[in-house]
């Protein structure tokens, strides 16, 4: 009876001093970008004895609020909070937070320029927002078109046509924009067409082309803001329009399942990712400052990790990513700076990929 009582005491205890974190999904059970960066941030949670606790932001800045606010006025509150702020109500959202003295981490940089301008870095003007977990979104985008334009460019010699499909108006997109266009700045012969809005939609994406073919005429390139773009524009080639280019070159961002297996078939040339692991980052840096290490620092302005191509040069590295992944294979420690003894991360997607494809 002794023994046991020891043991359920233990036990308790280990419960007790886990770490109590809370994660805004910003979207929706389903969707598959997400999806999987819910499913790798448990898996570091398992590792890091922490309990995670995920919430959707069912892809609206209102609801995305509501569920702070919801966490906010909870009798027990998370020790820490995890969302990605939307433009128009991220001062609420961070007033919201600090009132409530709760500490939170922002992943990805999604707002204008303006907006990020006014809430500005992280402990400055609230001390609750330890930091942000984000990639260079800009260089995302030209490490796209430089794939497109270098693909193309093994079969076409002239001028190249471009068509671009943005997001959403947000920081986010613009950023990536900004990418493509510093990207055909560089190259000679690339003429832009046009940038339309498709708002993160296959299906908008699949209309877009076709009636940009039919205003424009023959399209060598497609570029996309993400996987779901892209895949609508391969929609549209795939349906055997007469207007649509069959050849046409395309492209997108996230390293979803279904964009890596057209990366295998040839069908996409490329696509840009790595930020399926921000909420996993975030969880790191959170079990080493909850370890005492100084890893959010006021006023950071540094990102905090890379975005990687997959095209037909690593596309046997990476297409493990496109089969279910068991995530627990990966032992989160081996990132954080309490067990490597490190002074910085070391957030190299490569590591993973070794342990991936043993």
């Amino acid at each position: 009876m002794k023994y046991l009582l020891i043991i359920f005491v233990l036990v308790v205890h280990v419960k007790a001093s886990a770490i109590e974190v809370t994660f805004i999904n910003p979207s929706v059970p389903g969707t598959p970008f997400w999806d999987r960066v819910t499913a790798i941030a448990k898996a570091a949670a398992t590792d890091l004895n922490i309990n995670l606790t995920v919430v959707y932001g069912k892809d609206n800045r209102i609801f995305n609020l509501e569920a702070i606010e919801q966490v906010a006025s909870q009798k027990i509150k998370p020790d820490y909070l995890i969302f990605m702020p939307y433009d128009g109500n991220s001062e609420v959202s961070f007033s919201t937070l600090e009132n409530s003295q709760i500490h939170f981490i922002t992943i990805e940089r999604t707002l204008l320029e303006k907006e990020q301008d006014f809430i500005s870095l992280p402990q400055v003007k609230y001390k609750y927002w330890l930091g942000e977990i984000f990639h260079d979104n800009e260089t995302a985008g030209e490490l796209l078109s430089d794939a497109l334009i270098s693909s193309s460019r093994k079969n076409i010699r002239g001028p190249l046509k471009m068509a671009a499909l943005s997001g959403s108006f947000s920081g986010e997109s613009n950023q990536r924009i900004s990418g493509l266009q510093k990207s055909v700045d560089k190259h000679e012969n690339v003429e832009l067409l046009q940038i339309v809005p498709a708002i993160w939609s296959r299906e908008r994406s699949r209309s877009i082309i076709h009636q940009m073919s039919s205003r424009f005429g023959k399209i060598d390139v497609a570029w996309a803001a993400s996987d779901g773009m892209a895949l609508g524009v391969l929609d549209s080639v795939k349906s055997g329009y007469n207007e649509v280019n069959p050849d046409m070159k395309i492209g997108g961002i996230d390293w979803t399942v279904e964009a890596i297996e057209k990366v295998k078939s040839k069908d996409l040339v490329a696509t840009v990712g790595g930020h399926i692991f921000q909420a996993a980052w975030s969880l790191v840096k959170i079990y080493d400052h909850h370890q005492n290490k100084n890893v959010f620092v006021k006023g950071s302005d540094e990102k905090t990790y890379d975005l990687h191509i997959i095209d037909q040069n690593n596309i046997n590295e990476f297409y493990v990513l496109a089969k279910k992944v068991d995530w627990q294979r990966i032992d989160f420690n081996i990132f954080t700076l309490t067990s490597t003894k490190s002074s910085s991360y070391n957030f190299d997607i490569s590591l993973i990929m070794n342990v991936l494809n043993q």
